[in-house]
Formats: C-alpha cells, sequence, structure tokens
C-alpha cells in the first residue's frame, strides 16, 4: 500500500514538473527494468553473466540516450562515451574482481543455508556474476555524468559560437569538475545509505576488526572504487569527444547556412 502511494506521487510529480520529458523518463525506466529482467532470466538459463550484463548495458544506454534524451549530437557524444569508458573498465573490473576474491554469498549471510530452504550453489560463476554485478553499478553513473558534461557544453557552444576548440575544451573541464564532485559524492552516500542497517546488524554479531575484514564490506568498497573509476574516466572522455562532436556540428550547421 505504501510503496503504491510514494510510486504514484514520484510519477505525478515527475510528469507535473518534467512534462513530456517526465514521461519519456518513466517509459524509460521500465524499459530499462525489463532489460534488466531479461538478462537475469537469460542467466539463469546458462547464458554466460558477462556478455549478457555488458549487452544488457549497451542496450540501457542506447534506450536512455536516444529515447529519453531524443538523439542529437549530445546523445552521440554521450554514447561514445560511455562505449569508450565501457571498454576500458572491462580489463579493470575483470582484475580486480578476480583478485579481490570477493565473489560469491558472504558468510554473514547466515539465513541463506540449506536449512532454510535455499542453496548457495546455483551453478552460475559466482566470479562472473560479480564482474556483472560491477558492470551493473557502473553504468548508471557513467550515463549521468557522460549526459550531464556534454549538455554544459552544448550550452557553452551555442551561448559562445565563436569560441575555438581548445578554448571550449578548456572552459568544458571546468564544469566537468564541478560534475565529478558532485557525482562521487552521490555515488558513496548512496552506498553508505544502502547498506547501513546491515552495516549495524554486523557490529551487533561480529567485531569491528570482523566486519572491516568482511566480505560484504570488502565488495562494496570494490564496486564503489569501480564507480567512482568509472566517473573519473568519463570526465576526460566526455569533455573531448563532446566538445569535438559539438563543434563539428555547429560548424557544419553553419555551412549550411
Amino acid at each position: 500500500m505504501i510503496l503504491g502511494i510514494l510510486t504514484a506521487i514520484l510519477i505525478v510529480l515527475i510528469l507535473l514538473i518534467s512534462g513530456d520529458k517526465g514521461s519519456r523518463s518513466i517509459v524509460t525506466t521500465v524499459l530499462n527494468a525489463g532489460l534488466l529482467l531479461a538478462a537475469v532470466f537469460l542467466i539463469d538459463r546458462g547464458v554466460s553473466p558477462v556478455p549478457v550484463t555488458i549487452g544488457c548495458c549497451v542496450l540501457i544506454t542506447g534506450i536512455t540516450l536516444y529515447y529519453q534524451n531524443e538523439g542529437g549530437v549530445k546523445s552521440r557524444a554521450s554514447f561514445l562515451s560511455v562505449l569508450a569508458v565501457i571498454l576500458i573498465m572491462i580489463p579493470l573490473v575483470y582484475w580486480f574482481a578476480l583478485h579481490a576474491n570477493a565473489s560469491g554469498i558472504p558468510e554473514e549471510q547466515y539465513e541463506i543455508t540449506d536449512s532454510n530452504g535455499y542453496t548457495r550453489n546455483i551453478g552460475i560463476s559466482m566470479l562472473s556474476l560479480q564482474i556483472s554485478i560491477m558492470f551493473i553499478a557502473l553504468i548508471g553513473t557513467v550515463i549521468d555524468t557522460a549526459v550531464a558534461i556534454t549538455a554544459a557544453i552544448y550550452e557553452i557552444r551555442a551561448n559562445n559560437k565563436d569560441l575555438p576548440l581548445r578554448a571550449l575544451i578548456e572552459s568544458s573541464f571546468t564544469v566537468s569538475k564541478a560534475v565529478l564532485s558532485t557525482s562521487i559524492h552521490t555515488i558513496f552516500y548512496i552506498y553508505i545509505a544502502e547498506y547501513m542497517t546491515l552495516f549495524i546488524q554486523y557490529l551487533t554479531d561480529y567485531s569491528f576488526t570482523t566486519v572491516l575484514n568482511s566480505l560484504s564490506l570488502s565488495r562494496e568498497l570494490i564496486t564503489i572504487s569501480i564507480s567512482g573509476i568509472g566517473c573519473c574516466l568519463a570526465v576526460p572522455v566526455a569533455t573531448v569527444l563532446g566538445a569535438v562532436m559539438i563543434t563539428r556540428e555547429h560548424c557544419g550547421d553553419s555551412a549550411e547556412a
């Protein structure tokens, strides 16, 4: 009941404040949720988790940028930036997941036991699942960062039509630094809020040293770090790509005029 009321309030506020953009945002969220559910279904059917997740992330990026944001040079620049960051992060995510030994179900989650009707052996590579989780956590923050940066570059260029490319990149980096600082704070507070109850429960049952060395805490810190690294990489990639592509778009429009 409460969930339904909160969802209705959220939808009404989105539509009232954002109008058509808001309706597109709602549809995009539903489509992206459907893609994630489809990915879970495919993984459960035995398809390798990592390719499924990466493909799902690319589709989510396309839907978010080309449907919700209605395409255009900003969407193209953001899309290419996200793809570039994903490609850069693939070996890094795999290396972290492989050497951190943070995959699998934590021992602290004692409620997931055979005696409770669950099984810890689900027949899927836990390492692959951990890599998939990292990419899903990464994609949202990278998309947000890339969109914010390219939108800012577009506005700078639109209001300074004679600005040279080098000056545009320098001005864009000033905005990008502010976007990065807020994105990093957002990542940190989301994870802290999400796992605060769990950590309090762990501190009740375990010593502080045990909690610091626990699989749950280390895994979440790794995921936060991966998301933060992705945001940092998105800043120069989106700034340079956005500035170059938007400048070319404006130059092409000026030539046609």
